[in-house]
């Protein structure tokens, strides 16, 4: 399912990133660096599917602008914060803390009952 995959690459993207903090030499550090890349398209991809998919009919649009949005201001935000403490603390804790918002989300993530909402007891 969506929900699993998307769980399941989120961790792999979290733990590739966080394995660049303790490459000991540039090509290592590239090899994991271009792993945790290779997991961002079928995440993304995952995350508009399941916001097509839980998203009302007349919402799919809005949700994928959700997901479009919420991708481009982490990205955005998160490069601006790289280059600020880059210049501050060492490289491999800048490299562990880039790891940090992708397991927020793991931490966060909770299962979803299955019976619809409007049936739940009260």
């Amino acid at each position: 399912p969506a929900r699993r995959r998307l769980a399941v690459l989120t961790a792999a993207f979290a733990g590739a990133l966080a394995l660049t903090a303790l490459a000991p030499t540039v090509p290592l550090l590239a090899a994991v660096a271009a792993l945790a890349g290779l997991t961002v398209a079928p995440t993304l991809t995952t995350a508009y599917l399941l916001a097509d998919e839980l998203a009302e009919p007349g919402h799919r649009t809005r949700a994928g602008a959700w997901v479009n949005t919420c991708f481009n201001a982490g990205s955005s935000g998160g490069t601006a914060l790289a280059g600020l403490l880059a210049d501050h603390l060492p490289l491999p804790l800048c490299l562990a803390l880039a790891a940090t918002p992708a397991l927020a989300a793991l931490s966060t993530a909770r299962p979803r009952p299955t019976t619809p909402p409007d049936r739940l007891p009260a």
